[in-house]
């Protein structure tokens, strides 16, 4: 059987794909920059001398005409467009099909796994999981299930493991981390599935192995923070709310979607304490209110903020005024104040993000002889072992670190 559901030259896959998007409802204005990309991978195959499109092809277009590393999870709205139309080409020709993308939040399961896919979020919220992962593994869900659905198995009866099978092959192209998030999502769905008795077939998934502890963690140093607070105009709103977001990371680690999702009434400049609970922890968390930190929240709260009602402390400077959706990085405003500052590390296109402000405060804590114990109650970390893995920011006190763990 033929791997390739749309083995037809790149012109007729292209012309084929954008019929059915407009058929799906994507505008024309939605299309405009995906067909800006077809063109040109259509000019880079005649140049290579090649009719059909494969991934390889799809990646040199992306590498060496726009400079866009496939794997990097965090691109600008421009470049994330332009991936995605090599993207589509690629599950559109593997599979007939795309999954339309639905805004964030609106991830509904489709009613023929509606039953299962609800019962299964509930066991999770039950167990005590972070909403952030809780929420990834709707997302999962919704994705694969979606996927089933446009290829007519319409419940559990209809799903075989060719089929799921030919929704593998759609990753082909993504990082090992996000293969292996979506088959773990997917198999475990699938395994409560067939025990609470919604389906009487077993699936198995394959295991993707993910390393994630071999590459020293990216990070601004103490002076390199400075002048990244320093290139921030915050003569106008939305400089005073990205000097506030920033100082939160850089002064308290915080991660960004507890800097976005941070409340008002968690603000308590009475006692001068932020009392939050952790986005991906769910574990509460009480910082005190430092004096610059405090002086850039008042300034925003009472000179940037929109006059609007909203629970939220930061929200989106443009109408309708509303609050950051979760999953946001803010890394595209982040990478903008580091460039002003006339900051660029190797490589900090794709990894410029508030965690790098994470890994500066301990970077910073453990160049100061704090200990692993007090830096994991600072950032917030569930456990001590999570921790540990910040001690490759200073090598030269990896054996001191160590001598402060329990045996």
């Amino acid at each position: 059987m033929n791997a390739y559901v749309n083995d037809i030259p790149i012109p007729e896959l292209i012309e084929k794909l954008d019929a059915y998007m407009v058929g799906l409802g994507y505008t024309a204005s939605t299309l405009r920059h995906y067909r800006q990309a077809w063109n040109a991978l259509k000019n880079l195959a005649l140049a290579e001398g090649t009719t059909h499109f494969s991934k390889e092809l799809g990646f040199k277009l992306l590498r060496e005409h726009y400079k866009i590393d496939p794997y990097e999870d965090n691109l600008g709205e421009y470049k994330s467009v332009v991936r995605r139309s090599v993207m589509l080409l690629l599950e559109f020709q593997i599979s007939g099909t795309i999954a339309k993308r639905q805004p964030k939040g609106d991830y509904e399961i489709p009613a023929e796994f509606n039953a299962a896919g609800n019962h299964f979020i509930e066991s999770l919220e039950e167990s005590n999981l972070s909403p952030g992962t809780v929420y990834n593994h709707k997302r999962y869900i919704y994705s694969a299930t979606s996927f089933f659905v446009s290829h007519e198995a319409f419940g559990f009866k209809h799903l075989n493991n060719e089929l799921i099978n030919l929704y593998l092959k759609t990753f082909a192209g993504y990082s090992k981390d996000y293969i292996s998030a979506n088959m773990h999502s997917m198999s475990r769905f699938l395994s409560f599935a067939h025990d609470r008795g919604y389906t009487d077939k077993v699936f198995v998934f394959p295991t993707v192995t993910v390393y994630k502890d071999r590459r020293v963690p990216e990070y601004y140093t103490a002076d390199e923070i400075f002048k990244i607070l320093s290139s921030i105009d915050r003569s106008n709103a939305l400089g005073k709310r990205n000097y506030a977001m920033v100082l939160l990371g850089a002064r308290y680690g915080l991660r960004i979607s507890d800097i976005i999702a941070l409340k008002l009434h968690e603000l308590d400049f009475e006692n001068n304490r932020i009392s939050i609970t952790q986005q991906k922890t769910g574990k509460p968390l009480t910082l005190d209110i430092l004096p610059d930190v405090g002086w850039a929240l008042i300034d925003y709260l009472k000179n940037g903020r929109p006059d609007v009602v909203c629970e939220n402390v930061f929200l989106r400077h443009t109408h309708p005024y509303k609050a950051f959706t979760r999953g946001e990085s803010m890394q595209y405003m982040l990478r903008q104040y580091a460039l002003s500052a006339g900051i660029w590390k190797a490589g900090s296109e794709k990894r410029c993000s508030f965690h790098m402000l994470r890994y500066s405060l301990a970077s910073d804590l453990i160049q100061q002889g704090v200990s692993l114990t007090t830096i994991s109650g600072i950032l917030g970390h569930s456990e001590l072992n999570v921790t540990t893995r910040y001690s490759q920011l200073d090598v030269p006190q990896l054996k001191a670190c160590a001598l402060e763990m329990p045996v």
